[in-house]
Order: C-alpha cells, then sequence, then structure tokens
C-alpha cells in the first residue's frame, strides 16, 4: 500500500519590529512623530496619547506622505553597536523563509552587509516581487519583498508598512492603516477557493503576498508589540483564526510584566483569544537607567532566540 505523500513543513515566518533596534539605541516610533511633527497649533512638548496612526495626522496636519517625504536619511537607519549587527545576524542565520517587518529602515539589510554603503541602486537591485503583480509596486507593499544572501540561504523581507527609500509606500497615518486593511480584506476573499484548493492537492498554499506568510506559516513575532493601533494585523491574527483553510501557529514572544492581584494583561489576553500562544523570556520590569534597561533587553532577546530556535526545529520536524 502506498504511503501517503507528506506534506512539507509550513514556511517559517518571523514578524520583527523595532525591539530589537531600540535594544542598542534606535530611534522609537514616538521619536520618528516628533521628527515629522509641522503643526503649529500643538504646544511645544505637548503629550499625546491619541493611537499613533491618529497622532501622525495630528502632528503634521494631516500631510503624513509631505513630512516622511521630507524626513530623508533617517529612515534608513544605522548600525553602530557591534552587538547589533550580531544579534540581527543571528536572525538571518536562524534560517526563517520570511521576515516580515513593521520597520521602515534597513537595519537588516545593513547586518547582511556589513561595511557596504547600502544605496538606493543596491536596495533596488534586492527588489522582487510574486506573480500577484506585473512589477515592484511603489505603495502598498502587498506583493513586493527585499531578497537578502546570508550565508548561502536567500530570505525574503517584506516591509510589510512600507520602506524608507519609498515615502508613498510607508504606512503611518490612520488614512493609509485603513486602505491597507481593504486590500488584505479584498485579498483573502479572492484567494480563499485558491488556499483550498492547494492544500487539498497536498501542497502548502504558495506565498502570493506577505498577508499569505503571515496566515500560513509559522509566525515568530520577536521586538513587535502588538500595540493596538496596529489593527491591520489585528484583523489579520482574528482571521488566521477564522481561517477554514488549515493555518500556521502563531508565537508571541515578550517580558513578562509584573502584575497586582486582580489585574491581568489585556493585551496577551486578548492575543491568546485570538489563537496566538504567549511566551515570556525574563520579566519586563527592570531596574536601573537605560544601560541597565537596554542590557536586560538584549537578554531577552538573546533568550527569546533560543526558544524560537527551538520551535522551529520542531515545528519543521512535525511537518503538516
Amino acid at each position: 500500500m502506498a504511503q501517503e505523500k507528506r506534506r512539507p513543513a509550513r514556511p517559517q515566518v518571523l514578524l520583527l519590529g523595532n525591539g530589537v533596534n531600540r535594544a542598542f539605541g534606535g530611534g522609537s516610533w514616538g521619536q520618528l512623530i516628533r521628527d515629522i511633527s509641522c503643526n503649529d497649533a500643538l504646544p511645544e512638548g505637548c503629550s499625546l496619547h491619541l493611537p499613533m496612526p491618529l497622532r501622525a495626522i495630528l502632528v503634521t496636519g494631516d500631510n503624513v506622505g509631505v513630512q516622511l517625504r521630507n524626513a530623508g536619511d533617517i529612515l534608513y537607519g544605522k548600525l553602530g553597536d557591534p552587538g547589533h549587527v550580531e544579534m540581527l545576524q543571528r536572525l538571518l542565520s536562524m534560517g526563517f523563509d520570511h521576515i516580515l517587518t513593521t520597520n521602515f529602515s534597513y537595519e537588516l539589510e545593513q547586518a547582511a552587509q556589513p561595511g557596504l554603503h547600502l544605496s538606493e541602486q543596491k536596495l533596488r537591485h534586492m527588489m522582487r516581487h510574486t506573480d500577484g503583480r506585473r512589477q515592484a509596486e511603489a505603495k502598498y507593499l502587498f506583493y513586493t519583498y527585499g531578497t537578502l544572501d546570508w550565508q548561502g540561504k536567500l530570505t525574503k523581507v517584506w516591509h510589510i508598512h512600507g520602506e524608507g527609500r519609498k515615502p508613498d509606500s510607508m504606512i503611518l497615518g490612520h488614512y493609509s492603516y485603513a486602505n491597507l486593511l481593504e486590500k488584505i480584506s479584498g485579498y483573502i476573499r479572492a484567494e480563499e477557493g485558491r488556499y483550498r484548493r492547494e492544500q487539498g492537492q497536498g501542497e502548502n498554499v504558495r506565498i502570493r503576498s506577505w498577508a499569505d506568510a503571515f496566515l500560513f506559516g509559522d509566525v515568530y513575532v520577536l521586538g513587535f508589540g502588538f500595540d493596538v493601533s496596529e489593527f491591520d494585523l489585528w484583523w489579520l491574527l482574528n482571521h488566521k483564526k477564522r481561517e477554514h483553510a488549515s493555518v500556521g501557529g502563531t508565537w508571541f514572544f515578550s517580558p513578562a510584566e509584573r502584575l497586582e492581584p486582580g489585574e491581568i494583561n489585556e493585551k496577551e489576553e486578548l492575543l491568546r483569544v485570538l489563537g496566538a500562544q504567549v511566551r515570556h523570556c525574563g520579566s519586563l520590569r527592570i531596574e536601573g537607567g537605560p544601560l541597565e534597561r537596554s542590557r536586560a533587553f538584549r537578554r531577552f532577546y538573546d533568550k527569546a532566540m533560543n526558544e524560537i530556535a527551538e520551535l522551529m526545529r520542531e515545528n519543521r520536524a512535525r511537518g503538516i
């Protein structure tokens, strides 16, 4: 009796936020908001509490795109600390099939080519697109990714909210977030038949967009806080739970928060409700100044990467 054909392991996907860069002195999203601020009606140094997409509209007077185009090289990011380079190179060495990043900047690309100036021409040369488009997109980089050759393995890096050299592609204001969500939901509705057909043939779903990688890959979330303002990704996580085709798992890595009796971490509970597994690697309560906090977060990332590597081995060995 012939053995049933074993489907290959799901794609292994890293969802990478800005946390690793912050651990080595990189700029925050709050700093970016300050850098692009131009609304003279706001008192200097005033505190803003709106969600990030609405805050971007407020501080730019609803001219987010114009201010991003004026931001220049600050959107490219910088690598200075050798430890920063080493940590990013370690991530590249872990063998992810896809890296989805919410960062506009190019720290990963710089780490893969240490010592080389990352020019506009080099970045354009790395760009590819799936068969979902005839050419790389200028806006909403849904089918467009960069290729990184690290130690003989090509990794696809998707700047899911845009990239620094293409200001029109950057998702920052509320309007652009909503347009992106509309694109995601319309795409998935159109592709659902393909998902079931390909899986019914004993194959993995072809990754034609970064949304496919999120849905059908095993996703490891690192350095990304899943802020409630990231409503495109919350929607996609919710859909991942509801999708009729067989999807991958989701693991969220974060330091543990010390809670008072009767308190809960609402965000982590919501992640669990939507099917993600929450993994704690150390404690969020860190005593001392910026240097001590930075060292503590580096220890967290080291532990988290060890755990991710073990999960990837298990998931690849298991297949589907």
